[in-house]
């Protein structure tokens, strides 16, 4: 593949990831006023549960999509997570490989809470790490600016 086939596929992951992390900033001013106990009315649960689908959103286009396309566009071997992992952080992205593999793990556990039973925890983790998580993005985002 041509160097420009993966500025291509970086720009087009960096954008998704731009647009979810909009979407996600509106979801945290709508649940700001929300209480964390979880004894929530439907309109705050269907908020609620729209905030933390977005930051799983954005969790998985970070990892699977923007940190992978730079690998790519940076001709490294497409490998495991963790091989992803350790080059971001290397890069100096993410503050560590633990922190990542943490958030993955959130995602799949905001996933895979079919009944909602963690969701009143997951919601209190999502509002704790969103500053960490946005601070990452933009640092991936200048990473990519200093790349292209």
């Amino acid at each position: 593949m041509s160097a420009s086939v993966y500025a291509e596929y970086l720009l087009s992951a960096r954008q998704e990831l731009l647009d979810a992390r909009k979407h996600l900033s509106f979801s945290m001013s709508s649940v700001a006023s929300v209480a964390d106990a979880g004894e929530w009315s439907e309109t705050e649960l269907e908020k609620v549960e729209a905030f933390t689908s977005r930051f799983a959103r954005v969790v998985d286009l970070l990892v699977n999509r923007v940190l992978r396309a730079i690998d790519r566009y940076e001709l490294n071997e497409p490998g495991t997570l963790l091989d992803t992992a350790n080059r971001a952080e290397a890069r100096g992205l993410i503050s560590g490989v633990d922190w990542l593999r943490e958030l993955k793990d959130v995602r799949n556990r905001i996933a895979h809470d079919y009944a909602g039973l963690q969701l009143p925890d997951l919601f209190v983790y999502c509002q704790r790490v969103i500053p960490a998580l946005e601070q990452t993005c933009q640092r991936v985002d200048d990473y990519i600016d200093q790349l292209l």
